[in-house]
């Protein structure tokens, strides 16, 4: 076996940067030592000005691209326009922004929020009023189905709906997860786990909501025909089926909503991340009108959700999203992609996983010197950025839907040099997550 390269470390400024978060910053997710000051479409600058590859899309928030040159336009007109709008008056924008979704993805009704946990937690809101109203069950009784394994955001509303829960912030929101009401335990992609808890507890199940795929679990991708087998059951049961396209959408997985894929057409959709290219914090809930209409004034918003630059710049990114074909071409380059890295031979993968440009490499970890998390932190080191999920099996791979060929196939040559050589490096900056508890 080779010798150890020499370790790496990080620079001074960059460690200005982390001295900062060390000393002034709690929680956050346990970024990589990569400082980001700048950025276009899918190449990214750190402070030293080394260049980097986005293979992360910083976690499909930026599905368009770094500061693509349309919907930064529209969000810098909105903003001279120095109209800041809130809830207690109309923004026209808002208004055409709900009536475009409406046209792009088939729903009749859209509320604004400003990040992807408020959305969900907006959608239980949702299903928890037309289960009193449409379905006719008593307050305090209407359970929010999930499945094991989902993220659907940290504030204690959404990590509540987790099958995995953090210690020490209970008590939690009540008849929510992936647990039904007789204790059956369902499983993402296992229709029977979905029936048994339908047939058990279905007269007290509001809503059943899932990911398309299972984005921060590792890019788990379910079986053929699971999801038109859930909004089956769904229909079948009156039950809610809410898709939570947070991760999925906008094109990332090879179709506009990822959950359609296979016609499926879920009752209400949960929208964030790419809804404004990354260029301003926005969410959102679409759905029928006889489901929305519910909603009655001052139940559900956010002060900010209908602000002008936000509006404008998701305007923007719908149109970028039909005109450039987008979806068509995550489903192109995802194709590309996984037939040079299956060419390749890399040691220790296991499989492949994803679809679109929303993919993963599954691994067989061999710590202390190959996981996960080693992976990504020395890809950071040779100027491609990716992430591995908690259990270090696999490595997320999602570019922008914007890159080029030339840079997607140069990003994966440096990767196949990273699993060359990941077991013979020393110390990689990164590589230990620090302050788990």
């Amino acid at each position: 076996m080779p010798s150890a390269t020499p370790s790496y470390a990080v620079s001074g400024k960059t460690q200005a940067v982390l001295s900062d978060y060390q000393e002034h910053v709690a929680g956050g997710f346990a970024p990589l030592p990569v400082a980001i000051v700048r950025a276009k479409n899918a190449t990214v600058w750190d402070v030293d000005e080394k260049e980097y590859l986005d293979f992360l899309s910083m976690y499909s928030v930026v599905n368009m691209g770094h500061g693509h040159p349309r919907i930064v336009s529209a969000a810098v007109a909105a903003m001279k326009d120095a109209a800041c709008v809130n809830i207690a008056f109309h923004s026209p924008l808002y208004g055409k922004l709900a009536k475009r979704l409406g046209e792009v993805f088939g729903y009749d009704k859209f509320v604004g929020m400003t990040s992807g946990a408020e959305a969900v937690d907006a959608a239980v809101k949702i299903a928890r009023k037309w289960a009193f109203f449409v379905k006719g069950i008593r307050d305090g009784s209407a359970h929010i189905l999930t499945a094991a394994a989902c993220y659907h955001g940290v504030p204690l509303s959404t990590v509540s709906l987790a099958s995995k829960k953090a210690d020490h912030f209970s008590n939690y929101l009540p008849n929510v997860g992936s647990t039904a009401p007789s204790g059956t335990a369902v499983r993402f992609g296992v229709i029977d786990d979905l029936r048994k808890a339908f047939t058990e507890d279905g007269p007290k199940i509001a809503a059943f909501m899932i990911e398309p795929i299972q984005g921060s679990a590792g890019i788990i991708v379910p079986p053929v025909g699971y999801i038109s087998e859930v909004a089956a059951l769904c229909k079948q049961y009156n039950v809610l089926f809410i898709a939570d396209e947070i991760q999925t959408g906008f094109g990332r997985t090879g179709t506009n909503l990822s959950h359609q894929r296979d016609g499926s057409k879920a009752d209400l959709v949960v929208l964030g991340k790419a809804l404004s290219g990354g260029l301003y914090p926005m969410s959102g809930v679409m759905g029928p009108a006889h489901v929305m209409d519910l909603i009655s004034p001052f139940e559900i918003g956010t002060t900010m959700a209908n602000n002008p630059p936000g509006c404008a710049a998701a305007l923007a990114a719908l149109d970028v999203l039909v005109d450039e074909k987008l979806a068509e071409r995550a489903e192109h380059l995802g194709r590309l992609l996984l037939e040079r890295l299956r060419s390749l031979n890399l040691p220790y993968v296991v499989e492949f996983s994803g679809s679109g440009l929303f993919l993963a490499i599954v691994i067989e970890p061999r710590p202390p010197k190959v996981t996960g998390r080693r992976i990504a932190a020395l890809l950071a080191q040779r100027g491609v950025l990716a992430s591995a999920n908690m259990g270090g099996t696999r490595v997320r791979i999602c570019p922008p839907l914007t890159i080029s060929e030339e840079d997607l196939l140069r990003g994966v040559d440096i990767m196949a040099a990273v699993f060359a050589e990941v077991e013979d490096v020393d110390c990689i900056p990164g590589e230990v997550i620090q302050g788990l508890m």
